[in-house]
């Protein structure tokens, strides 16, 4: 938050992914140049499956030669032409946005559960980076390896 004596600001971001149950909607307050933004979520009781259905976009490098292509193709004219900042950054936004999408499809994939809810993502990178390390201690007789690996 940005604080001075003649007024404040805040930019929050709000990252939904439990849930597709939610609006959206611009809210016009005539407080400033930007809108608010409305988010209605439909509470919900989530529950622990054993297999979810997790849905990942396939970016590949064949994927993203695709949209730098489309990209270079593209005629911008029309957004640098612009008088109106929202108006230029709105017809920007559609434009990349249907080059994603059409490059970077979705993918849905079942995975199962995690049985240990307490695994986290640092815990794992540790164990994987100790596996590694012993890997080579077990391979290599030095003895500073060793008591790298031992610390």
């Amino acid at each position: 938050m940005h604080k001075s004596k003649a007024s404040s600001t805040a930019i929050n971001n709000i990252f939904i992914t439990r849930t597709k149950n939610y609006i959206i909607y611009p809210h016009i307050n005539g407080l400033s140049e930007h809108e608010a933004q409305i988010i209605m979520i439909e509470n919900t009781v989530l529950t622990n499956q054993t297999n979810k259905i997790t849905t990942k976009r396939d970016i590949n490098d064949q994927s993203i030669l695709e949209f730098q292509l489309l990209q270079s193709h593209e005629n911008w004219e029309d957004i640098f032409m612009e008088d109106d900042a929202n108006t230029s950054f709105n017809k920007f936004l559609n434009i990349y946005l249907r080059m994603f999408h059409c490059c970077f499809i979705k993918k849905q994939t079942n995975c199962q559960a995690i049985s240990k809810p307490w695994l986290t993502k640092g815990i794992q990178t540790s164990c994987n980076r100790k596996r590694e390390l012993y890997l080579k201690v077990r391979d290599n007789n030095e003895t500073e390896h060793k008591l790298y690996y031992k610390q």
